[in-house]
């Protein structure tokens, strides 16, 4: 019971006043210390931060490994590098210990005595009544009032004011990642000229990114839907190489409305590589390229980030494809009704306002086909690297199997084939 006393007054020591929500550890210089292991393990890290644990700078990773897999995932299907228990904690300890207990010289259990975090007498609590904890929560409930100023400034579209009172909250609290993402707003709205290239269709923008829901690149009269980004649970149970499910966070990025027609690829390098043309498809020059690899459609954007101010235009990754058709709320059920005997020019969108992700022709990702979990940072976005690439959506000769969202298909780069084609993506500039 002292154990679990201590342990509340410390996480009562970061909590903010009421009203500011649940505690904000980040600010504090352990939280900084512990890293990314601080988001999701509060009281472990608070016992930790109260020991001279904290102040030799020995942090999580000397008692539990990296465990980059289980920071990817924060579900728990991957666990920690190391999660010693009983004789394996006492074992760790005298890593550094190697003496022993200064008063008993034991080396056989140091939770007689001491947690195995904080390694300190639970019995005398920390004091958050000190003159430096008052400072430190006056502070933070003026940078929350600075924050709720600046967003009620946002919502009359005071843009300036509300810019000047947010970087303020955050002077004041310099880790509120809510604050920072309305700076990050303000900042797009202020800055007309932020989307090089690209010119805003009609006047809606995202409330929580402040960009254009929807724009056109003026060099090449192709649309493109603002996709907000957020995480998303990457894969399904339903096929073995989509599996594990795990959380991915997707940044916000666009991508175009419709798959690259044969018009637009004609125009672009001029000539067209697609089966199905000709005067026996009145709509081809409509209907989506087809027969077209991905070292094409690697060729085919970098002739367009030439042309185009600001460059930027890529294919989507695997996980930003995924997002868009489970977020936009697109079904295989849409995809089964449009199957036809070849590509063509209509479709219906989802709610981002994306025709045809599933179906009509399979599209090229960026990414290599490699296991899962997906991990931008393994080398699988590197453009020059050996493998399949991936492919997503179905085509119009497959069965709706394969228009599920979560369905994955990895193909030679070289490889040209029909059913085949491409739909560019656009990071948002930083």
């Amino acid at each position: 019971m002292a154990r679990i006393k201590a342990v509340l007054m410390l996480l009562a020591s970061v909590v903010c006043v009421a009203g500011w929500g649940v505690a904000q550890p980040v600010q504090d210089a352990r939280f900084r210390a512990a890293g990314v292991c601080g988001r999701c393990h509060v009281v472990s890290v608070l016992e930790w931060g109260g020991s001279r644990h904290f102040k030799e700078a020995t942090g999580c990773v000397a008692c539990h490994g990296a465990s980059e897999g289980h920071v990817t995932d924060e579900r728990n299907n991957i666990k920690p590098d190391k999660i010693p228990h009983a004789a394996a904690i006492a074992g760790l300890c005298a890593d550094c210990h190697a003496a022993g207990c200064a008063k008993t010289r034991r080396k056989d259990s140091c939770e007689t005595c001491h947690n195995v975090h904080a390694l300190a007498d639970p019995r005398r609590p920390v004091d958050n009544r000190s003159p430096q904890w008052e400072a430190k929560r006056r502070q933070w409930a003026e940078a929350k009032a600075l924050a709720d100023e600046g967003s009620s400034l946002m919502k009359r579209g005071e843009w300036r004011n509300a810019l000047a009172k947010l970087n303020r909250s955050l002077e004041l609290h310099a880790e509120q990642p809510d604050v920072g993402r309305r700076v990050e707003v303000c900042r797009r709205r202020l800055n007309a000229a932020g989307l090089p290239g690209f010119e805003p269709v009609g006047d809606a923008y995202d409330p929580e990114t402040g960009l254009p829901v929807m724009v056109v690149a003026k060099e090449l009269g192709i649309r493109f839907a603002l996709i907000p980004g957020g995480r998303i649970e990457l894969g399904s149970a339903q096929f073995a190489a989509s599996t594990p499910v795990h959380a991915v966070a997707v940044k916000p990025f666009y991508l175009a409305v419709h798959e690259l027609t044969q018009a637009e690829w004609t125009a672009l390098m001029g000539r067209n590589p697609s089966v199905y043309q000709g005067s026996k498809y009145p709509d081809a020059a409509r209907s989506p390229v087809e027969n077209v690899s991905w070292l094409d459609c690697q060729a085919a954007i970098a002739r367009i980030n030439g042309r185009v101010a600001g460059g930027g235009f890529r294919l989507p990754t695997e996980a930003e494809w995924e997002f868009a058709a489970k977020e936009g709320g697109e079904s295989a059920n849409d995809a089964f009704n449009l199957q036809s005997p070849r590509p063509v020019a209509a479709g219906s969108p989802n709610r981002f306002g994306i025709y045809d992700l599933n179906g009509n022709v399979w599209e090229w990702c960026s990414s290599l086909y490699r296991p899962y979990p997906y991990a931008p940072g393994d080398g699988r976005e590197a453009a020059d690297a050996k493998g399949l690439r991936v492919l997503r959506g179905g085509g119009y000769a497959d069965s709706s199997t394969w228009f599920d969202a979560s369905a994955r298909f990895g193909e030679r780069p070289d490889r040209r084939l029909r059913a085949n084609g491409v739909r560019l993506a656009r990071s948002v500039p930083e």
